[in-house]
């Protein structure tokens, strides 16, 4: 899955912002945000701290990294769409929790991909969630 010709540096950005958030939702540390978009921590800080800057410094981010940015918050959306209404916390309750859905077999969606972290290993979750939302 390669992201479209019409994905700018700012698509990543915004991408890195939502995910800064998100991984204190999903009790991630940076070194697990670092695995999932698979850079190393160090290059990850530094993006952090470019975007969070007020001046106009903002980093490049690699298509492949946009493309995992979006792919987890494809795996946020679908996770959101499977849970009752007013309980959208449950979406990041189930990332860290074992599961016995989507071929987990008891280990968490966040613990399938840090121990793969492909970006074939997020397609595929990405897609077997989503086929339990349709």
């Amino acid at each position: 899955m390669n992201p479209p010709a019409n994905i700018t540096n700012n698509h990543g950005k915004a991408g890195l912002l939502w995910l800064v958030d998100q991984a204190e939702r999903w009790h991630l540390s940076d070194g697990e945000l670092a695995s999932l978009l698979g850079v190393a921590e160090t290059t990850l800080k530094i993006w952090i701290a470019a975007v969070r800057s007020t001046g106009d410094q903002s980093p490049e981010f690699p298509e492949p990294v946009i493309e995992r940015m979006g792919l987890l918050l494809g795996l946020h959306k679908a996770l959101v769409l499977l849970t009752p209404a007013g309980h959208e916390n449950m979406a990041n309750d189930w990332f860290k929790k074992p599961i016995y859905l989507w071929g987990l077999n008891g280990n968490s969606i966040c613990s399938r991909i840090l121990d793969n972290p492909s970006t074939e290993t997020l397609i595929e979750l990405v897609r077997q969630i989503r086929s339990r939302s349709a």
